[in-house]
């Protein structure tokens, strides 16, 4: 029988470069959950004292603005991690995680960890130098992001989310959720205005359109 892979939190990009035998102890101090479809794992708002895992199932992202709308702003499928920053620094969460079907998280607690830690040097080093490492493809990221107009920012956006959440349309890629103008602002570091008319001129170029809330991708954009 083919060998399948188990989704673990040694899987997370923070603990890459750590060796096996160095990350057993976190193993051991690792919780399961199970949630059933509509059950929030946390509250927009609430500290960020946990990274999860995703093993099984799916979840929202859901982000309530100050006019009381609720916002999908990203959804989580397995392998994917939620609140990693949360072993190193105090945030609260910008949104609520609700569970879209039966859903299984691996987690670990920030106190958790730093006791692990402090009692397994190796295990301090190797976390160093992988968050060295992803500290520079940062930079990378970051100086590329630089060199790019906010309307190359913008359709670069859109297209990662088509990419993650779009289906197909006779026209192009439709993505399955509302983004406003604001939100996408903060996502490429832009006024709204200037992403008002990043869209705007994308769509007097054929790029794309507005189909009620929903941004649709042509084609020829991929």
């Amino acid at each position: 029988m083919e060998n399948m892979h188990c989704i673990c939190l040694k899987d997370i990009p923070l603990f890459s470069g750590v060796e096996l035998a160095c990350f057993r102890p976190v193993c051991e101090i690792a919780t399961k959950r199970k949630l059933q479809r509509g059950e929030i794992l946390f509250h927009q708002g609430d500290e960020v004292d946990t990274v999860y895992l995703v093993k099984e199932g799916s979840f929202k992202m859901v982000r309530v603005t100050v006019e009381g709308q609720e916002v999908i702003l990203q959804i989580l499928t397995p392998g994917e991690v939620i609140g990693e920053a949360a072993l190193f620094q105090k945030k609260c969460h910008p949104a609520s995680a609700v569970a879209l079907e039966e859903t299984k998280v691996c987690s670990i607690n920030r106190a958790h960890m730093e006791e692990v830690i402090k009692r397994t040097p190796d295990l301090a080093w190797q976390v160093i130098a992988s968050l060295g490492s992803r500290l520079y493809a940062v930079w990378d990221q970051v100086a590329e992001l630089n060199t790019l107009t906010t309307r190359e920012k913008v359709l670069s956006l859109l297209m990662r989310l088509a990419r993650e959440h779009g289906e197909a349309c006779p026209e192009g890629t439709r993505i399955k959720f509302h983004l406003t103008q604001q939100e996408m602002a903060s996502m490429v570091g832009a006024s709204r205005v200037m992403v008002a008319q990043a869209l705007k001129e994308l769509a007097a170029n054929n790029y794309l359109y507005r189909e009620e809330r929903y941004y649709v991708l042509k084609h020829r954009c991929f």
